[in-house]
């Protein structure tokens, strides 16, 4: 028998991939011959506008867009992202010093912690929150420290509960308005607040803003609305959920000059940046936002609607929420997340995601993806209004 070679230490840090894990439970049913209607992950079922995708294959036709990218991402896409900005928000942003075009806003969010923490160093991460916050954190050899999301306070960290010798010892600040998993929009007061924290206590924010565009009633602010956000913070943006582009893995950052330029440094020395048909399409995409977004816009709202009246009617307790196609929500009796979810699974047929598997402030509530087409989605709610709990 050959000798096992030794490998690294540091993967193990991390637990498996809750949705990695969540797939795995569907495709054993589905082998049993089930029919499982997944509103677990937040992938949406609509396709990319059809003028998007006819764009970039064009685009891959040509052969300048063949060669090795510009991974600081070329001057088409940084200028449509600066002028998004402006017309978004009404916020400037310098698209030589402040844009840095990202392999999905994952990636960013995951290299953002080498060039600002050093080992030891302390990194606020929300509480739920998307697992992916925590990657770059624990391979720096940082170290994770939670602060809750709670309903009572819309799910919006208590700043005044804030331990002041930890925010003493915080180098990084995670935020994600609109939020995942819970839909919660953070306001004016808040970012105001937050970035006066930063400031005193000289901690960088990185704010999450890639469901900025699935939004229900009032459009969400930008970090950068607020006077001397750029001294402290960085934002991440997204093609993936705005104009339904998942797979095409194309992503920004904006934000404070020096920390731009030292993630583009760590790109420079990772990776080799996109295939530039996908950053000329995004780029066609921003510019023409006001064509394509709306209407999926619309959809997902109805979808919530829709979905959310059904879940009340079968007794589900439905937290508001101001955006993202997610439906945060407590089931009829009290039970934990995980054993809510396989419940409803075997009962039903339908996969949804255990509140749980975002942090322990997430127990007891219940993540619906509306990320399924209107028919199925009806039939989903059918089947959960028959669970007798």
């Amino acid at each position: 028998m050959s000798k096992k070679m030794p490998l690294g230490a540091k993967i193990n840090k991390f637990p498996p991939y809750l949705f990695k894990e969540l797939d795995k439970k569907r495709s054993e049913a589905e082998k049993k011959g089930r029919n499982i209607i997944s509103l677990a992950v937040g992938d949406p079922d609509i396709a990319t506008p059809v003028p998007i995708a006819r764009f970039a294959a064009k685009e891959v036709l040509k052969k300048s867009n063949h060669s090795y990218p510009y991974s600081k991402g070329n001057a088409k896409l940084r200028n449509s992202i600066a002028a998004w900005h402006k017309r978004r928000y009404g916020t400037k942003v310098d698209p030589n010093s402040e844009v840095l075009a990202l392999i999905g806003s994952k990636e960013g969010i995951a290299h953002l912690p080498f060039i600002v923490l050093n080992k030891g160093d302390t990194a606020i991460i929300p509480n739920p929150a998307y697992p992916a916050y925590k990657t770059g954190v624990l391979l720096s050899d940082a170290k994770v420290s939670g602060v809750p999301l709670k309903e009572e306070n819309g799910f919006l960290p208590d700043l005044d509960a804030i331990d002041k010798k930890l925010l003493k010892k915080t180098k990084l600040f995670f935020l994600n308005y609109p939020n995942n998993p819970t839909g919660a929009v953070a306001d004016k007061k808040f970012y105001t607040k937050i970035i006066k924290l930063a400031k005193k206590y000289s901690f960088w924010l990185a704010q999450d803003a890639a469901y900025s565009e699935i939004y229900f009633n009032k459009p969400p602010l930008s970090i950068f609305e607020i006077p001397g956000a750029k001294d402290v913070a960085v934002e991440f943006h997204s093609i993936s959920k705005t104009f339904c582009m998942t797979g095409w893995r194309m992503a920004w950052v904006i934000g404070n000059k020096d920390i731009i330029r030292e993630l583009g440094k760590l790109k420079e020395n990772m990776d080799s940046g996109q295939f530039n048909a996908v950053q000329l399409s995004a780029a066609y995409a921003l510019d023409n936002y006001e064509k394509f977004v709306p209407p999926l816009r619309k959809v997902f709202y109805e979808r919530r609607k829709k979905f959310v009246a059904a879940l009340k009617e079968s007794g589900w307790s439905v937290c508001p929420s101001g955006a993202s196609f997610f439906v945060w929500a407590r089931p009829p009796v009290k039970m934990s997340s995980i054993k809510c979810v396989y419940k409803m699974l075997e009962a039903s047929d339908v996969l949804a995601t255990p509140g749980s598997g975002f942090g322990s402030a997430g127990e007891g509530y219940v993540r619906f993806s509306l990320t399924v087409n209107d028919s199925l989605l009806a039939k989903a709610a059918r089947k959960i209004k028959k669970i007798k709990w």
